[in-house]
């Protein structure tokens, strides 16, 4: 336990660091959590002897990151891509795993070993793109629409991807055969009881005034969620995986979906954490420096290929050349949900120590240059849109509204801009009494605590035209402001404050206009007494 401990801790401080470090850099935090586990590992300084000691933990991690992946599976948010921008994601994913399977077999190996690598590399990373479209205020662009339509298939697709290549590593004829079908049966049940809690007895349970009171138990029952739901699967001969991501489909399709993915983040984030560092363990830097030149290929090879074949996708299903070029630019990348494809492989014999270090190293090498590649992309659409004047980076004049808070401050605002004036207006509050009211007038409503940067991002916040901060806490309207300052890069924040003397702590924490309800109050004291003034005779 002493040694298990001592592991963990070495590999989340060295994670730590080297993941500022590539913050620093404008590189992901994910290649630096790569980096750590391949330094501190065997094949380097030592510190960590390998994986066994946290391979629950680093595993429990890779079904957090599938829960998370589950909660925001939506068909309402997939269908505003448009049918075509899920069909190019369906032709990126089959073209890439064709090819990566075509080039694989052409190299000697199994069936069963380039299935799983067409499949390891067919997946881009959702994370460090979405992040650097926002970055380049490209989320909005047509080819970042089509880089997030794809991203999200591909996020559908990873479950599917897991299973197939578990199939692959499994037994050969009619067992094989059986073994799918028992699989498929078992999944059904379990898919089939989370629909029972998910519909009956969640929202029971949730809407409960001890729950409502306490935020502290939504993230207890997050936590429950992901780990029970993982635990559930295994315990029955399935993938971890695949109950993750059942359970958080479901709950993705719930009423609570914002609430539960902003509690389930910080135990996502330390387990991701865990788990990329794991991965990186089998990163040797002699082995990678000593056949340099083979990596160096494996990395322009996977980078030009998924260019070409992304962007092909993209021009099939109708998108103009340019946005297509640019699309499969941000698109040119092995994904970090990738791993979990290749740790199954890898656990079920299909890729050898060498196959699955060239992998990771490749996978490193796609990853630093992606924000190259994105910044291409976005000249690219800029370039074309100026020499055409086509809709290249611009972003939609009717970019909605948010409404951060429903009370009566807040219900006073939207009637105004909604009623009077016609705006789209999204509301997110942390009472589900009055998320339901705001549905019911016919505001685009998030339940969620806007304090955490995921609802805010999952309410749409980074393509928000203006954001409305109506809390009354002035600690509160100060820490939501200064998200905001970074999920919405393109809004205009207009903050409440309750006390005149927080009125420029608020304005420094990231909003623009400031409403100081003791001047308005002082102001309206005034004119009521100047009128009476005017009159005496009146009281």
């Amino acid at each position: 336990m002493h040694d298990t401990l001592i592991a963990i801790l070495v590999l989340l401080a060295s994670a730590l660091v080297l993941g500022a470090a590539a913050e620093r850099l404008r590189q992901t935090a994910v290649l630096g959590y790569l980096l750590a586990g391949t330094i501190v590992g065997p094949n380097a300084l030592g510190l960590v002897e390998g994986a066994d000691r946290i391979g629950a933990l680093a595993e429990l991690g890779a079904s957090t990151l599938l829960f998370s992946i589950g909660t925001e599976f939506s068909l309402v948010r997939l269908r505003a891509f448009g049918r075509r921008t899920f069909a190019a994601g369906l032709l990126q994913v089959a073209g890439t795993v064709a090819a990566g399977m075509l080039a694989s077999r052409a190299l000697g190996l199994s069936w069963g070993a380039a299935f799983a690598v067409g499949a390891v590399v067919s997946l881009s990373s959702t994370a460090v793109v979405a992040r650097l479209l926002v970055e380049r205020r490209a989320l909005d662009a047509v080819h970042g629409r089509l880089a997030m339509g794809t991203l999200l298939t591909q996020d559908i697709m990873v479950v599917p991807l897991v299973v197939a290549v578990g199939a692959a590593g499994g037994e050969g004829g009619s067992a094989a055969l059986g073994s799918v079908v028992r699989t498929a049966g078992w999944a059904v049940a379990l898919v089939g009881g989370f629909a029972v809690l998910v519909r009956w007895v969640f929202p029971w349970f949730l809407a409960g005034r001890g729950m409502s009171r306490n935020r502290e138990l939504v993230a207890v029952f997050a936590a429950v969620c992901a780990v029970g739901s993982a635990l559930g699967a295994e315990s029955v001969g399935l993938s971890p995986a695949l109950g993750a991501f059942a359970a958080g489909a479901l709950l993705g399709s719930s009423p609570y979906a914002a609430q539960v993915r902003a509690e389930v983040a910080p135990l996502r984030t330390l387990l991701a954490t865990l788990f990329f560092a794991a991965v990186g363990l089998a990163g040797d830097p002699t082995w990678a420096w000593q056949h340099a030149p083979q990596v160096l290929l494996v990395v322009g090879a996977i980078v030009a290929g998924k260019w070409v074949v992304a962007a092909g996708a993209a021009r099939a299903t109708g998108a103009t050349l340019p946005f297509a070029v640019a699309a499969g630019l941000s698109l040119a990348q092995i994904g970090e949900f990738s791993f979990v494809i290749a740790e199954g492989a890898r656990a079920s014999g299909l890729f050898d120590a060498d196959l699955h270090k060239l992998l990771v190293t490749a996978t490193i090498g796609t990853l630093l240059v992606t924000p190259g590649a994105v910044g291409l992309a976005v000249r690219i659409a800029r370039g074309w849109h100026r020499s055409t004047g086509q809709e290249g980076n611009t972003a939609d004049p009717g970019r909605p509204i948010i409404i951060v808070g429903f009370g009566p401050a807040g219900m006073q605002a939207y009637r105004r801009l909604h009623r009077r004036r016609g705006a789209d207006c999204t509301v997110i509050d942390s009472n589900p009494v009055l998320v339901s009211l705001a549905r019911s007038m016919g505001a685009h409503a998030h339940l969620g605590d806007a304090g955490r940067a995921e609802t805010l991002e999952h309410a749409g916040a980074a393509g928000a035209r203006l954001v409305l901060v109506t809390m009354a806490d002035p600690g509160t309207a100060e820490h939501v402001s200064s998200l905001l300052r970074h999920a919405a890069p393109g809004a205009a924040i207009v903050a409440r404050s309750r006390y005149h003397a927080v009125h420029d702590d608020i304005r420094r924490a990231g909003a623009h206009r400031v409403v100081d309800e003791e001047t308005l109050v002082g102001e309206r004291l005034a004119l009521e007494a100047e009128a009476i003034l005017r009159s005496p005779a009146r009281t």
